[in-house]
């Protein structure tokens, strides 16, 4: 084998240069694309003044570097020779060497070139221009006035002065050629037909009017301000608007008037007001959409939406709607700030007036401090829900300190030198990270001197005794000394010179708009990365404030309503009262209402009544309803004798509440618990006018004032709940009584079986109601409490506040109200359970009805065939009542069954309403007995 045919390493690296033998010599193919280009270079000439003159090959030719050679070159002037001196060194002026070729012209007098197509043919001719417009303005207006009789040419106006009233029109100013017209609240040019050299009517027009629309927009801007500042009803807001508006335009006309004089044509024109133009149209729109609001919340709620919508927009116009809701936001902001208590109340006017957020319930004769209800719809939208409700708690919170607490530190800050941060807007990150920093210094040093007055005064009742303007009456000199000293301040700052000071105050509004006009390049700026977006920025920017402020609200008010205020003994009253939780109370009632065996207290001719141990036998005599001495002859005692002999009266005695109550147990108990008559309609009265109906004692409640400020807690609406849940339990307990009461013989099977199956009935709806539909509810709201405080305790032994705890009395408000929601969903009380509540009242009154026959029967004494026709008629009366009482009982478990599975009535275990019927149906009909 040849060395030629063996195979080379292929990872060999000599001879990489070598091309490859398969590789064809490519001269070897002519093109398929181009020809060979043939060119005869000794024929090739060129006319052109500067082409070569001889032959092409000897114009190109090179030297021969063999054979060349330098010429002798002159010779150097010796320095002996040399005649400079500095005396004799003259400048010589610059030759102008284009001025020099000017005057030479070119090497071919005859030919001029301007431009290349002369250079390239020299006998092109040039033409003049076809396009009329680059004629010059004359040519254009002498074609207009020769066609005018297709369009009309118009009248030509001196453009210096077509300039200047262009520019007034745009500020909204009137001129020699343009009018504002009252009537039709807008400018008319002076000449109709009015334009400018070297533009056609059309575009004359279309340029006047787009300064008319600038200068329309511009003085409803003007008069928008000056109506607003001149009006007595305009609101802060409003105002707040009306001055950024001033602001804008005042630096508008600024600027544009220091640009005036650079001016010297309508496109310079045209490009100095294309910004003032976008600015004072999207103000505009700001101003046109804000007009029918009517509240500083109203008009700051309409702007952020507006800024909502330019968010991904020019970004210099959302930078100055940014700036314009801030300040027409800042009236709602102070506003807050002083609900919450980190800016100083101005008492211009009472509360429930100032605050819009804010309602005020109708004060009661026998409460103390008022109560504040809060209207979401009056919030500025720019709030969130949730820092909304926390704002109305922290501020509600801070009224019950302001009463009875007004030494305390979260309410008179500058007594302790202590400075809150005002509540601020900003749009930064930067910004919101210092806004942060300066709530967290403000937290802890507020925190610090919580504690150090809670040190110095535990009882912080007896403090709030002793720190009010009664026992300081030097508080009112040191007050009268400071308005002095204030007028004595101000009158000298009025008799002065004015401060020049004060004319350069730094204005944020007016910096930003000038630097939207001086920049060069608008649609270059972005919203950068670093920018939260503008909907979160208000909760970044007020929550870190709001949450520091509402900790420790809620830690200190909690802690005062636990320990100061006696919040436990009073809801624990309400469980053994008006949900009947006190089982001697329960029995001594139903004794004193029901028992037909006490003496009477019904005023009767010639018998004296002993006023010990009476009763009012309902159901026992028929003269209804009694007089209100018989009401206090038969209740009197069964209060104050219960109160004071439970186990949560001796669970109180060492304390100084409790104390001086042991003191004087004979007067009133706490919130004046008493029994009362209640308002009733007239067709409620109609119905307890009848002593054997189910609505006889419906007259009859428990009277509780809860005293201030626990009525933040146990409100209004509490006590009607509870009131509503004693009326229904008072009704239950006339049942256990009666059926408890019923003779044990009977001389037919039917009336032996209407006894059981209503005693079974009302046994296990009973046990049902207290054990299920009370206990319960009541046993999560101790947990709550019994949870808060253990906090509590712990927060004292580690010397911390707000720590541990940080619900406040709208948290313990929220449980009450649940707890006591719960228990009416338990009782078939809430409304949508209406039907079902009057199916159980017919119950009710088929078992008084047998009671009331069964009294009857044993009060007629007759005989013979009479007796034997009464009892076959009673019998009768009695199988039918039967017949209806169980007819009743089954559809009332069918109802029940049918809720059990029932979706969406009851949310489950845990909750306020907990479907508990399966547990009922359980208590009521454990073997079938109705369904078979």
């Amino acid at each position: 084998m040849d060395d030629g045919d063996l195979v080379p390493d292929a990872f060999a690296t000599e001879g990489l240069w070598r091309p490859s033998r398969f590789f064809d010599d490519p001269t070897n193919y002519e093109s398929s694309l181009f020809g060979p280009l043939e060119l005869d270079v000794p024929s090739i000439k060129f006319e052109h003044p500067y082409a070569p003159k001889e032959h092409l090959e000897r114009e190109i030719r090179l030297l021969n570097l063999d054979s060349f050679e330098f010429g002798q070159l002159p010779a150097l002037p010796t320095p002996d020779e040399s005649v400079t001196s500095a005396e004799s060194v003259t400048l010589d002026v610059e030759e102008d060497v284009w001025q020099i070729a000017l005057e030479q012209g070119p090497v071919n007098q005859d030919v001029e070139f301007f431009t290349w197509e002369s250079f390239e043919n020299r006998s092109y001719v040039q033409h003049r221009t076809p396009y009329i417009t680059e004629s010059g303005p004359q040519a254009f207006d002498a074609a207009l006035v020769k066609d005018d009789a297709t369009i009309p040419s118009g009248k030509v106006l001196k453009s210096n002065v077509f300039l200047d009233s262009m520019f007034n029109l745009g500020l909204g100013r009137s001129s020699i050629l343009f009018n504002f017209d009252s009537r039709r609240k807008s400018f008319a040019p002076a000449v109709s037909d009015g334009r400018p050299s070297g533009l056609t009517p059309a575009s004359a027009r279309s340029l006047i009017d787009q300064f008319t629309l600038t200068g329309n927009t511009y003085l409803y801007l003007r008069s928008f301000a000056e109506r607003t500042f001149s009006l007595a009803a305009s609101f802060p807001a409003k105002v707040a608007l009306a001055t950024c508006v001033a602001s804008i335009l005042s630096t508008l006309e600024d600027h544009l008037g220091t640009q005036r004089s650079r001016i010297g044509s309508l496109l310079q024109l045209q490009e100095l007001y294309a910004k003032p133009q976008q600015i004072i149209t999207h103000v505009a729109r700001m101003v046109d959409a804000v007009k029918h609001a009517k509240t500083n919340e109203q008009l700051s709620s309409i702007l952020h939406q507006r800024v909502l919508e330019v968010e991904e927009g020019d970004a210099h116009l959302r930078l100055l709607s940014s700036e314009i809701l801030v300040r027409t936001a800042s009236p709602s902001l102070e506003l807050l700030s002083e609900w919450v208590g980190v800016r100083k109340e101005e008492p211009s006017l009472p509360t429930g007036q100032r605050y819009s957020f804010i309602a005020l319930e109708d004060k009661s004769d026998d409460q103390e401090s008022p109560e504040y209800s809060y209207n979401p719809a009056a919030m500025p939208r720019f709030i969130t829900p949730e820092d909304a409700e926390a704002v109305f708690e922290t501020g509600n919170s801070l009224r019950f300190l302001k009463s009875h607490h007004p030494g305390h530190p979260l309410v008179s800050l500058e007594k302790f030198h202590l400075e809150a941060p005002q509540l601020e807007w900003k749009f930064d990150w930067a910004d919101i990270e210092t806004i942060s920093t300066k709530a967290k210094a403000y937290e802890e040093s507020l925190r610090r001197a919580i504690l150090d007055f809670s040190n110095e005064k535990t009882d912080q009742r007896d403090y709030s005794k002793d720190s009010t303007p009664d026992h300081h009456p030097c508080e009112g000199a040191e007050l009268k000394e400071d308005i002095e000293a204030y007028f004595e301040r101000t009158t000298k700052i009025l008799d002065g010179p004015p401060d020049s000071n004060l004319l350069k105050l730094p204005d944020d509004l007016r910096a930003l708009v000038e630097h939207i006009l001086l920049e060069q390049h608008p649609n270059e700026v972005s919203r950068p990365l670093s920018v939260p977006p503008l909907s979160m920025t208000s909760t970044l920017s007020f929550r870190p404030l709001l949450s520091a402020q509402a900790k420790l609200v809620n830690a200190t008010t909690i802690r005062l309503f636990f320990r100061s205020h006696q919040l436990r003994l009073h809801i624990s009253l309400q469980r053994q009262y008006h949900l009947f939780g006190d089982g001697v109370f329960s029995s001594r009632l139903a004794t004193a209402l029901f028992d037909p065996e006490r003496e009477t207290a019904e005023r009767r001719k010639g018998t004296m009544r002993s006023g010990v141990r009476m009763g009012l036998q309902v159901g026992a005599r028929s003269s209804w309803p009694p007089a209100s001495s018989e009401l206090r002859l038969a209740l009197s005692g069964v209060l104050s004798e219960t109160f004071h002999s439970s186990a949560l009266y001796l669970s109180t005695l060492n304390k100084a509440f409790s104390a001086e109550a042991q003191r004087r147990s004979g007067e009133e108990l706490p919130g004046q618990l008493n029994f009362a008559v209640r308002h009733l309609t007239e067709p409620e009265q109609e119905k307890i006018m009848d002593p054997d109906s189910l609505y006889a004692l419906d007259f009859l409640r428990l009277q509780y004032v809860p005293p201030s400020p626990l009525n933040l807690v146990i409100t209004r609406g509490s006590l009607e709940k509870y009131d509503y849940i004693f009326k229904f339990l008072l009704r239950l307990l006339r049942m256990v009584f009666v059926v408890a009461h019923l003779p044990r013989e009977y001389t037919n099977v039917d009336s032996r079986k209407f006894k059981l199956e209503a005693h079974h009935f009302i046994t296990a709806l009973s046990t049902h109601i207290f054990q299920t539909g009370i206990a319960e509810p009541w046993d999560a709201l101790e947990t709550s409490i019994n949870s808060i405080e253990t906090r509590l305790a712990q927060e004292d032994a580690a010397g911390e506040i707000g720590t541990r705890v940080t619900e406040g009395l709208a948290a313990l408000k929220s449980a009450h109200d649940k707890c006591l929601d719960g228990i009416m969903f338990a009782l078939l009380l809430r409304r949508r359970q209406k039907k079902i509540m009057s199916l159980l009242e017919e119950i009710f009154e088929h078992i008084l009805l047998f009671a009331k026959m069964q009294k009857t029967s044993s009060d007629v004494e007759i005989g013979g065939d009479a007796k034997t026709r009464v009892d076959g008629r009673r019998r009768k009366d009695v199988t039918e009542l039967y017949i209806k009482l169980k007819g009743k009982i089954k559809v009332f478990i069918s109802v029940c069954r049918g809720l059990t599975g029932k979706r969406g009535y009851g949310k489950g275990r845990g909750t306020s309403e907990e479907n508990t019927m399966e547990r009922l149906l359980v208590l009521l009909e454990m073997n079938n007995y109705y369904t078979t």
